[in-house]
């Protein structure tokens, strides 16, 4: 029952990333490793519950009014985002680039809010979630926040042509580099290509999510990065205060 589950959501999560443009079953079984007997009776579930609609019998399906309806309804995280969406607005505007809200669920990096303010950047969030929790700013910042047996075991399950960020390329040396993520209150590094920036948000003390930036190379220099990083520890430190509540005795 949890396979069949499993293959159902992955095939409603490709059909999802993908509308407008429809994904037929040939296109999905390929990409998910599926029977295409399988996949074709999975789709006609969902068809048949209205998850999703068939465009045509040659284009496939996309994601139908059932999906639109609970989209409406789930409000994940209402409060940290009606917060933290006006925050991100006016970060990225001032930046004049590329901010983000992401959480990790079950060993991976979603992103709940993302704003770009770059012309010059096309940034495509083209999938419901990412396996890149040792090569993101704020999927490191993610990992040096959970407990470190958990942190190791998401380490030891990336991908195999994953790369991570240099500090992270020997095993032995993860422990020490998410502690001096912690010590420093987040995470920033420039390379030939791009800054990244991302400090964590809390709730009462206790981990909530990450808050990050990207900007690139030729955008960030000194002056621009000391900005950057000032700016995002401020919106962090203001957004947590604001979602954390204080309760008084006496």
């Amino acid at each position: 029952m949890i396979k069949v589950l499993d293959k159902s959501f992955a095939i409603l999560e490709e059909i999802i990333a993908a509308t407008p443009q429809p994904l037929g079953p040939l296109a999905l079984a390929k990409k998910l490793g599926l029977n295409r007997t399988t996949c074709s009776r999975i789709l006609r579930m969902l068809l048949d519950a209205g998850y999703i609609v068939q465009i045509s019998r040659q284009a496939g399906y996309a994601a139908g009014p059932r999906i639109v309806t609970l989209n409406n309804m789930a409000q994940y995280q209402s409060r940290l985002l009606s917060k933290a969406v006006p925050m991100v607005d006016q970060l990225a505007e001032r930046i004049g680039d590329s901010v983000l809200i992401s959480q990790v669920c079950r060993g991976k990096r979603y992103v709940l809010y993302h704003r770009n303010c770059n012309p010059d950047r096309e940034i495509r969030l083209n999938q419901p979630a990412f396996d890149d929790l040792y090569y993101t700013a704020t999927g490191v910042v993610e990992m040096a926040w959970l407990p470190a047996e958990r942190a190791m075991e998401l380490y030891d399950a990336m991908p195999a042509d994953a790369v991570p960020f240099p500090e992270f390329r020997k095993r032995t040396d993860v422990p020490d580099a998410l502690e001096k993520i912690r010590r420093e209150g987040g995470y920033r590094a420039l390379d030939r290509w791009q800054g990244i920036f991302a400090v964590p948000l809390f709730v009462n003390r206790s981990y909530l999510a990450a808050l990050g930036c990207s900007m690139p190379a030729n955008r960030c220099r000194p002056e621009q990065a000391q900005l950057v990083w000032k700016l995002l520890c401020d919106a962090a430190s203001e957004l947590s205060d604001a979602l954390s509540v204080t309760n008084t005795i006496g």
